[in-house]
């Protein structure tokens, strides 16, 4: 068995995509004795070779939180250890005292995003976004390497800590966990998916009203909403409640919860047309949506907020529509388009699948990710 590598998860779960399906698989067909620790439930097995470490830490505060993160990475005892929180890279920082273990600081989260924030306001919110961010420029400091998911995050770190390593890792999934469904022109019912949590903030609001509208516009077709994903509070729940109390009658939703990995990947592609209308907050607009890649690899056209970091990724946009979140006419005709122009979808279906092959693919940049770690080992 080759040398340790932990996963250190306080934002992600045991099995988070990118790190057991991606990161972890590769590191592990390569030779190395790979751990992940999630403080965010109790599973503690060995999944495809994989160890899984993990306990729910919402009950300690954050000392506690500290103190039990270097416990298990001394029992553990990795030579490389990748962290993906502020908390996560200075607990280990204090594990590496007098050891020659490397930190890694995998970057894929806002610091301080919008939920570290809830239910503070004012001048205490204002001080709380300063001290959270001390701590994480604090935890760059700590850290050794650095991975970054997409530009717009390692611009404060790239700045300050120039001199330290670091890759580029964005979110490209393996083709090979996707299943793919045949392109074919939009008929008589349209097929429409929305995967995330039901709110207003990530665009509940819109995607339905922008159907509900294509709906009473193409009143001979019959549009069909899934819906994967929950609700976060009783709020959501009764706002959700108020939108589909008056939906046309040609509009059916299909609601579902979250799926594993494998069964997402398996039934994702089963549609027409792909929606997600977050608001075009400062947070959102930086911000790359991991999925938005899974449904490109579907072979399907996407409707998305005109978010900057989408347009920075995809500078000509001829695999879907990026509208202002807010003009339900925009979505709603952006739609239509797609039902009454069916050259226009296929070819959209197959630019998406192109794109994916030959640029948005874990394949393509697997072979970087493992040379990286192993300079990170050197």
């Amino acid at each position: 068995m080759g040398d340790k590598i932990v996963f250190i998860n306080t934002g992600h779960r045991s099995m988070d995509d990118r790190v057991f399906y991606h990161q972890a698989k590769s590191l592990l067909n390569k030779g190395y004795n790979i751990e992940i620790i999630s403080t965010k439930e109790n599973l503690i097995k060995y999944i495809d070779g994989i160890k899984i470490n993990s306990y729910d830490d919402k009950s300690l505060n954050k000392k506690q939180k500290i103190s039990q993160i270097v416990k298990y990475l001394t029992e553990s005892q990795p030579q490389i250890i990748l962290a993906d929180t502020p908390l996560a890279v200075i607990a280990s920082s204090i594990y590496k005292k007098n050891k020659k273990t490397k930190i890694v600081y995998d970057i894929t989260e806002w610091y301080p995003s919008k939920k570290n924030l809830i239910d503070n306001k004012g001048i205490i919110k204002f001080f709380k976004v300063i001290s959270l961010s001390i701590l994480n420029i604090f935890a760059g400091f700590k850290s050794d390497f650095f991975i970054f998911g997409e530009h717009f995050k390692s611009i404060p770190f790239r700045f300050l800590f120039f001199w330290k390593p670091y890759i580029y890792l964005p979110y490209f999934p393996d083709l090979d966990y996707i299943v793919p469904f045949p392109i074919e022109s939009i008929d008589k019912n349209v097929h429409l998916t929305y995967s995330g949590i039901f709110n207003e903030e990530k665009g509940i609001v819109s995607v339905i009203k922008s159907i509900a509208d294509a709906a009473k516009k193409r009143n001979e077709k019959t549009f069909y909403l899934k819906l994967i994903g929950d609700f976060h509070t009783n709020i959501d729940q009764k706002l959700y409640n108020q939108l589909i109390s008056d939906l046309p009658q040609n509009m059916i939703i299909q609601q579902e919860n979250f799926k594993p990995f494998s069964d997402f990947c398996k039934t994702i592609g089963n549609t027409h047309i792909f929606l997600d209308l977050r608001k075009k907050d400062i947070e959102n607009n930086y911000c790359l949506p991991i999925k938005l890649f899974y449904y490109l690899a579907c072979g399907r056209p996407i409707i998305y907020s005109n978010l900057n970091s989408i347009k920075k990724t995809i500078p000509e946009m001829n695999v879907g529509f990026l509208c202002e979140p807010a003009d339900i006419e925009s979505i709603s005709n952006s739609l239509i388009e797609y039902i009454d122009n069916s050259e226009l979808y296929v070819s959209h279906c197959e630019n998406a699948l192109s794109i994916s092959k030959l640029k948005f693919n874990w394949k393509l940049i697997e072979n970087d990710f493992l040379e990286f770690i192993l300079m990170v080992n050197k």
